[in-house]
């Protein structure tokens, strides 16, 4: 059997949310599962998790975290006394803290998943604790290259490390749900938490001006977060409020609809990693290409990794490119959409969760026979 550690899942939304799930249907496919996940609302998780009654067992571990941590742990060594785990998956460092000793001791392979801010902590403590738990599980997974030497930058010995991508979208599970009527032309959006870094700010700067040019542009906005009270008040500022909507955060289902009514993804992420915040990757990117959506995206961080510079979107340096940038875009049909071809190609090519799966099953393999 195997564990999957999380704090992190469904139907709380995120793009790690997105990602254990996912993985989880895949290994599930060859491995008997137990998730144990945190439980956020008993009501909505208990009906959510009637779905995977057949092939996913989940349980919820409720309470305080200092509680649930503990209670992890507690289930942990129930099914080490009855030999039935065979691998445990943490979902980020934090999974495995209170619970890699315990499993170390019993020979269990341990896989934890890198996402990268972790990683940039000016927390003396913190530090230690984060570097302290990856050099003791069997191997790490990062999300990207970029994470990957970031894992290696910051001290940490285990040489066990190994870049896997995030799978984007699988769209044969979605059930298209219509959240808005859509009327504008052109549609642009991002999709993402309404924080500073991920530069809404300046694209509302820039609608503004494309308003002149475009005055049915649309600018949709999917997220929550510290920023949206500051992002409403420079809408009203720039007299952009018919041109842009909130839509607060959204499932999978809803992704499905906005991405195939709009025409451009843009998140010009900022560099904030003094500030302990970084893009690992960015999922989002891969999302919108499923559908055959190209993005503006910033250099910053793993995202090149997620979009290839002219050929599946287009990656600037500065805010300053921004404006230029979109506006050659949406001028250019052409160029837009075979940007949009080849981002839905290198999306159904190598970015499916079968495609991603197969890499998790191969690694759990190659532990394996490390243990013979």
């Amino acid at each position: 059997m195997i564990i999957i550690l999380t704090q992190c899942f469904p139907p709380k939304i995120g793009g790690i949310e997105n990602l254990i799930e996912n993985l989880s249907i895949e290994l599930s496919k060859t491995h008997e599962v137990l998730v144990l996940a945190d439980q956020h609302d008993k009501k909505n998780d208990i009906y959510y998790d009637l779905k995977y009654e057949k092939n996913i067992r989940i349980k919820r571990i409720s309470g305080i975290k200092f509680f649930r941590k503990r209670k992890k742990l507690s289930e942990l060594k129930k099914l080490l006394s009855s030999n039935k785990i065979s691998h445990v998956i943490g979902d980020s460092w934090k999974s495995f803290e209170l619970t890699i000793d315990t499993l170390n001791s019993s020979s269990i392979p341990t896989v934890c998943l890198a996402h990268g801010n972790e990683l940039i902590i000016n927390n003396s403590s913190k530090k230690f604790r984060v570097i302290s738990t990856l050099n003791k599980v069997t191997q790490i997974v990062t999300n990207s290259n970029f994470t990957l030497n970031l894992v290696k930058d910051v001290g940490i010995t285990n040489q066990n490390i190994t870049c896997i991508y995030p799978g984007a979208l699988n769209t044969i599970h979605l059930n298209e749900e219509i959240i808005l009527n859509i009327n504008g032309q052109p549609v642009i959006a991002t999709l993402a938490r309404l924080e500073k870094r991920k530069g809404h700010a300046y694209i509302l700067s820039v609608i503004a001006k494309l308003k002149l040019e475009y005055p049915n542009i649309l600018y949709i906005i999917a997220g929550s977060g510290v920023e949206f009270e500051n992002l409403k008040k420079i809408t009203l500022e720039l007299d952009i409020v018919k041109n842009v909507i909130f839509l607060g955060d959204i499932n999978e289902n809803q992704k499905k609809y906005l991405f195939k009514n709009i025409n451009l993804m843009v998140m010009p992420t900022l560099d904030e990693s003094k500030k302990n915040s970084i893009e690992g990757f960015g999922i989002a990117y891969l999302e919108a290409a499923y559908y055959g959506i190209p993005s503006i995206a910033s250099n910053v961080g793993g995202t090149p990794e997620a979009v290839i510079h002219n050929e599946t979107g287009i990656i600037i340096s500065d805010m300053s490119e921004l404006y230029n940038s979109l506006k050659d875009l949406l001028s250019n049909k052409l160029k837009l959409n075979e940007l949009g071809k080849k981002a839905k190609l290198r999306a159904e090519n190598e970015f499916t969760w079968e495609v991603i799966g197969n890499k998790y099953l191969q690694l759990i393999k190659n532990l394996d026979n490390q243990k013979k």
